[in-house]
C-alpha cells in the first residue's frame, strides 16, 4: 500500500446563476438605497417618508416595508453601506500604506474628495446624520457615533505614529487635532455641496490640506 494517495482533482463547481427573483431583489434594494441617500440628504431623515422614497423609485410603500420593515432599518442599511465604502476603504488604504504620517493625513483628505465625486450622497448622508442624531441614544445615534469613533481612532493612530517617528510635532494633542481634521474634512464636503460648480474642488482640498498641516510638522521637516 503506498504511503500517500494523491487525491483526484475536484470537479470545478458550477457557477450558480442568479435567479430572476434574486436579480429583481438586488436591483430593487439598490434603487431604494440610492433614492434614500438622495432624499435623506436633500430633505433630511426626519422630513422624508417611506412613501416619498417609494414614489421616487416607482414602487409601493409596501415594497419598501417588504425589504426593510421600517425607515429606521433603511437608514441603518445606508449607514452600513457608507461605512463600508468610505470609512472601511480608507482604513484598508491606511493600513497598507508605508507612507509617513503626513502623507497618510493628506491621503485622508484626498480620499474624502474622491468619495465626494464618486458617491457624494453617501458621504453627505453620513455627515448629515452625525448632525441630525447628535447626542441621540437611539440605535441610529449609537451607530453614527460608532462610525465616527472609528474615523477618530484611525486618525489618532496616524498622528501618534507620526509623533513617535518625529514627523509631527509633540506640541499638538492628538484628540483635539483629530477633531479639527474631521471638522475641516466634513466642512469641506458640506461647502463643496452647497456651492456646487461655483468652487474648484481641487483647490478647496488643497487649501484645507495646507491649513490643517501648517504648524504640525516637526521643526526639522519644515
Amino acid at each position: 500500500m503506498p504511503d500517500s494517495i494523491e487525491a483526484e482533482p475536484a470537479e470545478p463547481r458550477k457557477k450558480r446563476r442568479a435567479t430572476p427573483n434574486a436579480v429583481l431583489r438586488e436591483d430593487s434594494i439598490h434603487r431604494i438605497t440610492e433614492a434614500a441617500f438622495r432624499l435623506f440628504v436633500t430633505r433630511s431623515y426626519a422630513a422624508t417618508t417611506l412613501q416619498q422614497i417609494a414614489d421616487e423609485v416607482g414602487m409601493t410603500k409596501g415594497a419598501i416595508f417588504f425589504y426593510f420593515q421600517s425607515k429606521e432599518n433603511l437608514l441603518l442599511h445606508l449607514l452600513a453601506v457608507a461605512e463600508q465604502s468610505i470609512v472601511t476603504s480608507f482604513a484598508q488604504q491606511a493600513e497598507a500604506s508605508s507612507g509617513s504620517a503626513v502623507e497618510r493625513l493628506v491621503a485622508f483628505f484626498h480620499h474624502g474628495a474622491r468619495q465626494g465625486l464618486e458617491r457624494p450622497y453617501q458621504l453627505l448622508c453620513l455627515i448629515q446624520m452625525s448632525i441630525e442624531f447628535s447626542g441621540s441614544e437611539t440605535e441610529i445615534g449609537r451607530r453614527v457615533s460608532a462610525i465616527y469613533d472609528k474615523i477618530y481612532g484611525l486618525l489618532a493612530h496616524i498622528v501618534e505614529d507620526g509623533q513617535r517617528n518625529g514627523d509631527l510635532t509633540d506640541a499638538i494633542k492628538p484628540v483635539e487635532f483629530v477633531a479639527m481634521v474631521v471638522a475641516m474634512h466634513d466642512g469641506m464636503m458640506l461647502e463643496w455641496h452647497r456651492r456646487g460648480g461655483r468652487i474648484d474642488g481641487r483647490l478647496l482640498v488643497q487649501a484645507v490640506r495646507m491649513t490643517v498641516l501648517n504648524g504640525v510638522l516637526a521643526q526639522e521637516r519644515r
